[in-house]
This record gives C-alpha cells, structure tokens and sequence, in this order.
C-alpha cells in the first residue's frame, strides 16, 4: 500500500536536510522539540527520508542516514543542493500538463498569467512547441460565463442537450460550482425551470448566455423530488453486459433467466435502454412501460419495411 504524504511532512522533511546536515549527530528529542512534533513523527520522517534521492536510486543517488543509537547523522545529502536538470520528455510533459490546465481554466482566474508566462519560458528555453490538438473540447466562453456567475451569484441560461431524452431543452440556472470525474466535467446547479438541484455537463451545454431576467429563489432542499418508479428486468443473454449498464452490485449472481429489481427516474431513458439492448433483457413490470418499449421497438422496425 502507498502511503500518503501530507503537505505539513512534506515541508518539514524539506527542512530536515539542511538541518541534519548543519547539526550532525543531533539527539531525536531534540529534533522533535525544534520542529515542535514528537519522537514517533520524526523517526517516520527519517524512515522516509532514508529512501530519497536522486534517480538511478541505487546507494550512489540515495541519502544516507543513521539514527539507530538515537542520534542522527545525515551522508551523502549534498547530491541534493545542485539543481537537477530536466530532460527533454520531462519538459514535454510538463508543457502538455500546462496546456491542458491552461485550456481549463477561465481566463478570468487568478492563475492564467501564471500558467501562461510559465509555459513561454519553458517553451523558450527547451525550444519545443505547443501541442496543437490539446482541447477539453468545451469552449472557453462558456466556461468564463459560467465562472463569472459563480462569483457574482447570477443566473445564466443555457441550451443543454439531454442524452437521455435526446433533446434540446433551455433552463435559467444559477451555478454553484464545477467538478471533473472523469474525462467529463460537470456544472452544479440550481435549475428554476425544474426547480429543483441539477448538474450539467459542460460538454453537452450548447450555448450559454447571462440571463437578463432575474429569478430570485431560496436554495434549499425544500423542493419537489421525482420518486421514480420501480422496475422489474429479466435476463435473456448478455448478463455481463445488463449488470454493468443496470448497475448491479452481485454480478456473479446474474445469469440467463434471472430477474431483478431496478429504481428508474426516466421512462424515456428505461425505454431507450432496453430497446438498444436488442432483445438481451426485456422488462416484466410495470406493463406499461413494457408496452411502451415495445411500441418504440415496433416503430424502428417499420421503418425498415
């Protein structure tokens, strides 16, 4: 298991190196009192410590310390003072992780100029190009708007394409904050036009304006919530396949000929699932939506008549 280093360790394991070095053979206590933490913290931070270095990571490159006796001497810390030079993958890298930072962030944050004449200098001294094809493939507008009425707390409209009902649809929401799971990233929201919490996804928000009218509401959970309905599915074949799209936790459990229940929220969603599963799972319960899939399914096969 990978153990988790946290910033408060990271800074004082930074600062144990030239402290060791300037006081060689230095009590644990009285580190532990000069860095104001305990015994047990800083034989951690030794125990780290004992594996840094530079690459190559053999003896040669790696610190050398000694606390066993309860004093600590530090050898071989000096490998650490010159900066170490990058290589050309390494500036690659860090000039593609630029981009892709600097192409998701508003233009209007505080980090932009930072990202941006970082990235120059970089550019300048390794003489490598920018990647061209490096896009979030959101446009860069519709994320400032929508950072803009962050801050501000304002309303914003947007045309948004629903994949499930596949349909475009117009809402006045007041966004609340951005995410990224994923590949994909998300606008949390509070939606007048449902009147209720929603989250969008950036990608799939068509176009974005601020809203001239303004809707005051009071953000709480006091809202009208769907209950859904519940949802009864047999397994005709392709059991892996209907445990991943239906979410099933025991799937070691699903086989041909085997039913189970199912919370849904959308019946156009349900229907258009089970349709494009071409047969692998059918819905028992309820029986209208069971007609309504096959009403949907009746209506593609004409058209092949």
């Amino acid at each position: 298991m990978v153990k988790i280093i946290g910033d408060s360790q990271v800074a004082r394991l930074l600062d144990l190196v030239p402290y060791l070095t300037l006081n060689q053979g230095v009590p644990l206590d009285k580190i532990a009192e000069d860095f104001s933490t305990s015994k047990s913290e800083i034989l951690a931070d030794l125990n780290t410590l004992w594996m840094c270095g530079l690459p190559g990571y053999t003896p040669l490159e790696l610190i050398d310390l000694s606390f066993d006796t309860g004093f600590v001497s530090i050898r071989n810390a000096e490998i650490l003072s010159n900066p170490r030079k990058l290589t050309s993958a390494e500036v690659g890298a860090i000039i593609i992780g630029l981009s892709i930072i600097s192409d998701f962030i508003p233009e209007v944050s505080n980090h932009t100029s930072s990202i941006k004449d970082l990235l120059s200098r970089l550019l300048t001294r390794s003489q490598l190009s920018v990647p061209e094809i490096i896009s979030t493939g959101i446009p860069s507008e519709t994320r400032n708007i929508i950072y803009s009425a962050m801050k501000m707390n304002q309303n914003v409209k947007i045309s948004y394409h629903s994949y499930s009902r596949d349909e475009i649809s117009t809402r006045d929401i007041i966004p609340l904050s951005l995410s990224q799971e994923g590949n994909s990233e998300y606008v949390h929201s509070y939606c007048h036009t449902t009147q209720d919490f929603r989250v969008f996804r950036l990608d799939r928000i068509l176009e974005v304006r601020k809203s001239e009218k303004v809707i005051n509401a009071s953000l709480s959970d006091d809202r009208n919530v769907e209950d859904g309905f519940e949802l009864r599915i047999k397994i005709v074949s392709n059991a892996r396949k209907i445990s991943e799209i239906f979410q099933v936790k025991d799937s070691t459990k699903m086989h041909a000929g085997v039913e189970f229940n199912r919370r849904a929220y959308n019946s156009e969603w349900i229907v258009r699932t089970v349709c494009s599963l071409r047969g692998s799972a059918v819905i028992v319960e309820p029986l209208d939506t069971r007609k309504m899939v096959a009403t949907r399914a009746q209506k593609a096969l004409n058209l092949y008549s």
